[in-house]
């Protein structure tokens, strides 16, 4: 059987997109061996999970100390080169830039076809932590994502920018939710199961600056019919668990199973996809929260200068405001209040993302890259 060696930055609590992939590919018959970045060493170092063979590896680091997290990643990829000698593999499938060195080496050792899968882009990401850094690695950036056999990347912005340097073109594997976790749970099982009532809010995601985490957490008092959901983790985790225990409305999920979060969010009645316009990584980025929010038929409220805005405004699923605590909280209690419309936008958003945006149709132009990449079976 035809497999692939994933390699991935983060610890796989799973990562959503990650996790739709690699259930993509079993499906089609390839064998996934993922190696990941265990900066917590919390999990285990090596399982099985939905027949997804996991490898996890050290150093221990920190997410957001450029420093740390350069030393720490560059022993990670030492220990990924040690570890890839005992798999077997067909493709190398980097996940983001700060993988591709590595997937880069083994690729050139081993002869094998190279897949660069960009969720982000780096360098913007960089920027929000040092800008001359971010600049300076721009350029390196486009120039060895040319080098990939194949450029996979999100959104039609990314693929446009990443493509300017190589002979062919990104192709694009969304974000988009799969819709089959749904079959067997209705709004209000899951509703009775977690105890919700009133009109509910929920974000699950980084718990990180510039994603308006604590505005939602602190913005709503008992009395108002409002439940606030928050989920994930990150560096602002102990500012939501303080909110939690202060606030009956505000409940802390932590970090649950990606598949629960669909549940969850189809349960609700808006979903928050709040991001600072002045990030650049966050103006170019699709959100999850966006497509989750148009897959499950609810509405959402996003910030404007985000290049998603203007399709959520064009379409009609939900509200575009500034970034900022009062606009959110103002914005979600008349959106308590207006029952009918807020199920106007939900609708509008599914049937936009069942023409245009279906994992399905994501699904199928990622299996075809492995077998044009692995050729006749």
């Amino acid at each position: 059987m035809a497999s692939t060696l994933m390699l991935l930055s983060n610890p796989y609590r799973p990562d959503p997109r990650v996790l739709r992939e690699a259930r993509a590919l079993v499906e089609a018959g390839i064998g996934v061996h993922l190696v990941a970045w265990d900066r917590d060493m919390d999990r285990p170092s090596s399982s099985t999970e939905e027949d997804v063979r996991v490898t996890r590896l050290g150093p221990k680091s920190s997410y957001r100390s450029l420093s740390q997290v350069g030393s720490g990643l560059l022993r990670f990829w030492f220990r990924a080169l040690r570890a890839a000698r005992k798999v077997d593999f067909d493709v190398v499938h980097c996940h983001d830039f700060d993988t591709l060195p590595l997937g880069m080496l083994l690729a050139r050792l081993h002869g094998k076809p190279l897949i660069l899968d960009a969720h982000d882009i780096y360098s913007f990401m960089i920027v929000g932590e040092s800008a001359p850094v971010g600049r300076l690695l721009w350029p390196v950036e486009r120039w060895l994502t040319s080098k990939a056999d194949e450029l996979i990347t999100t959104n039609e912005v990314m693929a446009e920018m990443l493509s300017a340097e190589r002979d062919k073109d990104a192709v694009i594997v969304r974000n988009s939710p799969d819709l089959s976790v749904l079959i067997g749970h209705t709004p209000e099982e899951t509703r009775a199961r977690h105890g919700l009532d009133g009109f509910v809010v929920s974000y699950f995601g980084s718990l990180e600056p510039g994603r308006a985490v604590e505005e939602l957490a602190t913005s709503f008092s008992p009395g108002e019919g409002i439940t606030v959901i928050i989920g994930g983790s990150g560096t602002l985790q102990p500012a939501v668990e303080r909110a939690s225990r202060d606030n009956p409305v505000v409940h802390f999920f932590g970090a649950i199973d990606t598949d629960e979060v669909l549940r969850i969010t189809g349960a609700s009645n808006i979903v928050p996809a709040m991001y600072d316009p002045s990030n650049p990584k966050y103006r170019i980025c699709t959100p999850i929260k966006v497509l989750e929010a148009m897959a499950c038929g609810r509405a959402m409220v996003t910030t404007k200068g985000l290049d998603i805005s203007e399709t959520v405004e064009g379409i009609g699923c939900g509200f575009v405001i500034e970034y900022g605590r009062d606009e959110l909280a103002r914005t979600i209690r008349e959106a308590s209040k207006s029952g009918a419309m807020v199920q106007e936008m939900g609708r509008r958003g599914r049937e936009y993302f069942e023409k245009h945006l279906s994992w399905s149709s994501s699904k199928a132009t990622l299996v075809g890259v492995y077998k044009a990449l692995l050729g006749p079976a």
